[in-house]
């Protein structure tokens, strides 16, 4: 989804000169035509992720339209689960142990799957910073026709992702979708609970997955009751 400069200003509630400050100084993913800043939607959410870059409801429902007043993410956990003492050192190693644990039809190959994660590392990190990452594939159209699918996966040590704080990695939510549209709902309202402190909390003291279900339940609900 392509947004105008205007677009982002409303929605993540800056001015003018802030913005202009992420795209000269912060490195904002943005295309210029004829004078006038395109974004691609996916391209800044992931951005503002890595720069820990406050998420407002309005970014999060300009990165989700037509896709507000309904549970996205919860649902998308519960079929991925959550997944405890992950084995592996390397990223490839961790991958292989998860995709083992996720619910993946027959048809996708999981060895081409894995292949597809390690790639998508060496184009670019997926780790975000404060131990978590977010693998994910670049073309999500792979699983078209596959339900919203979001795991979490606890590391029992912590792995190098290259992250860009420098931490190494313990926590990963890895997603899978068969659409663009319910790929990006599913990482902006991950981002965006990722922000709240009880789901900070759960996470940092490996809550039970019944907790931590929870608590993304509740932080989802009131983003769903915002967007109504």
């Amino acid at each position: 989804m392509q947004l105008t400069f205007r677009e982002i200003e409303k929605a993540f509630e800056i001015g003018e000169k802030t913005l202009y400050q992420w795209l000269n100084d912060r490195g904002m993913p943005a295309v210029k035509a004829n004078g006038q800043y395109y974004f691609n939607s996916v391209e800044v959410l992931e951005w503002a992720l890595k720069l820990k870059i406050p998420l407002t409801l309005g970014a999060l429902k300009l990165c989700e339209k037509n896709r507000s007043g309904r549970d996205i993410l919860t649902p998308a956990l519960i079929r991925g689960g959550v997944h405890f003492g992950i084995k592996g050192k390397r990223r490839e190693e961790i991958f292989g142990e998860v995709l083992g644990l996720l619910p993946i039809p027959g048809h996708i190959d999981r060895s081409s799957l894995k292949e597809m994660l390690i790639s998508r590392e060496q184009s670019g990190t997926t780790g975000i910073g404060d131990g978590i990452a977010i693998p994910h594939v670049k073309s999500p159209v792979i699983f078209a026709g596959l339900e919203p699918v979001a795991g979490l996966f606890f590391l029992e040590a912590p792995a190098d992702f290259s992250a860009p704080d420098g931490e190494p990695v313990h926590t990963l939510f890895v997603i899978l979708s068969g659409s663009f549209k319910g790929h990006l709902s599913l990482l902006s309202r991950l981002a965006y609970g990722l922000q709240d402190e009880s789901v900070k909390s759960a996470l940092g003291r490996r809550a039970s997955a019944e907790e931590i279900l929870a608590t993304f339940q509740v932080v989802e609900a009131k983003t769903v009751r915002a967007a109504e």
